[in-house]
């Protein structure tokens, strides 16, 4: 008898949403709960306006907010500071005046820090800034900031990019902080003047979060490009090890098959460590899907071996397949194909499926996917936009891939 398989499709639905302001209209309570320097006008809220140097206006978050231990938080930013020596941004402290993440803007800096002195958040004086790790930016430009925010693990995974179509990364990383909660909001006037203006602040609770259940398990990551980063390090496992405190050994190779080729799969895993991990992920078959060469029974053996390799070699761990998001880049018909042979034979063996295809809406036959969510080459060190619809930039790994396999571990 066949083993039922796990199919692995968290959506975005399933999240816990603790906060959704777009700033349309005047929020309950007035001005997000500032008291002071934060009025909502003109469909945003604006910060630091009319504060005096070094002081500080804070909002504090809900209970519910406090006793979250991992939380997903977006919103997009923008500086209208103009005179060189100014600066001004915003903080997020914990209910102890730990820091958990923070930015700002001078005419020239994008300031962003994780670590710094414990505040009370009642004044900002130089001696109470956090360590500011600084990139030059475009302050007349809007940006979005994504945050993971882990207390379970005492980690913050962020990226910074700019709020356009074709985005561009501007910093992204995972740190340890101190903060052990979310408790505070602070808008901080640390010198001078500039109105900050914050919109779309979303704030959700992860439909699965690991809340460190995965600290120091081990994965190998076997697979084609997608799995290896194509030309950048820190691919959608890497994403999640170094989110989750995991060790990751990557085999993936680039341009890697299932079926026969110069790089199958099945030779990356005969060619690994022989000690068990906790978890084998892999993926396969982006590069056998091409009509003119694509023979549904050659590559359902090729698919089946490399299963049966990995139970042999590794009976121990659990075997997660990921099956990639839809492929604007390769012919739909034989996606199709392959999915269901994949599936099959995932049900097989036991195997749990990572579906970022089904699960999640990432589908680069759509151009606005392609453009926003994948990428070639880099730029100032990161993906960039505009691929091909095969890679998925940093964005698409944080919004789709690393959720669903995250899901999948736990």
């Amino acid at each position: 008898m066949a083993a039922a398989v796990t199919v692995v499709a968290p959506t975005a639905a399933a999240a816990g949403v603790l906060i959704d302001e777009t700033f349309s209209s005047q929020t309950s309570p007035a001005n997000f709960g500032f008291p002071s320097g934060a009025p909502v006008t003109g469909g945003v809220l604006n910060v630091t306006r009319g504060m005096g140097n070094y002081t500080t206006s804070a909002k504090t978050f809900d209970a519910p907010v406090v006793r979250e231990r991992t939380l997903d938080l977006t919103f997009d930013w923008k500086t209208a500071i103009a005179t060189s020596g100014n600066k001004t941004g915003i903080e997020l402290r914990d209910s102890e005046g730990n820091l958990v993440f923070s930015l700002a803007g001078t005419t020239t800096e994008l300031r962003y820090g994780l670590t710094g002195p414990v505040s009370d958040s009642t004044s900002a004086p130089d001696s109470l800034n956090p360590a500011w790790t600084r990139t030059a930016y475009d302050r007349t430009k809007w940006y979005t900031i994504n945050l993971h925010l882990d207390f379970a693990l005492q980690r913050v995974q962020y990226l910074i990019s700019t709020k356009e179509t074709a985005a561009r990364v501007m910093a992204s990383g995972t740190a340890t902080v101190t903060g052990k909660n979310l408790a505070k909001l602070v808008a901080c006037n640390y010198y001078g003047s500039g109105v900050q203006s914050i919109d779309n602040f979303r704030l959700t609770a992860p439909a699965n979060a690991a809340n460190g259940s995965l600290r120091g398990k081990t994965m190998y990551a076997f697979g084609d490009s997608i799995v290896a980063g194509h030309n950048y390090s820190r691919g959608f496992t890497h994403l999640t090890a170094e989110r989750e405190l995991m060790t990751l050994t990557k085999y993936a190779i680039n341009g890697a098959t299932i079926g026969a080729g110069g790089n199958q799969i099945v030779t990356q895993v005969q060619n690994a460590s022989a000690q068990s991990p906790d978890y084998v992920v892999f993926d396969g078959g982006t590069n056998d899907a091409y009509p003119a060469t694509f023979n549904r029974s050659a590559f359902t053996s090729a698919f089946d071996t490399t299963v049966r390799t990995m139970r042999a070699k590794w009976p121990n761990a659990r075997i997660v397949y990921v099956a990639v998001h839809k492929l604007g880049s390769r012919d739909w018909n034989t996606q199709l194909a392959i999915r269901d042979v994949t599936l099959q034979v995932c049900a097989k063996y036991g195997v749990t499926v990572t579906d970022v295809f089904n699960g999640t809406t990432l589908d680069t036959r759509i151009d606005s996917h392609r453009v926003a969510y994948t990428f070639n080459g880099l730029v100032n060190g990161y993906p960039g936009t505009s691929g091909t619809g095969t890679h998925p930039n940093l964005a698409g790994i944080t919004s789709f891939y690393v959720p669903v396999l995250t899901a999948a571990l736990i």
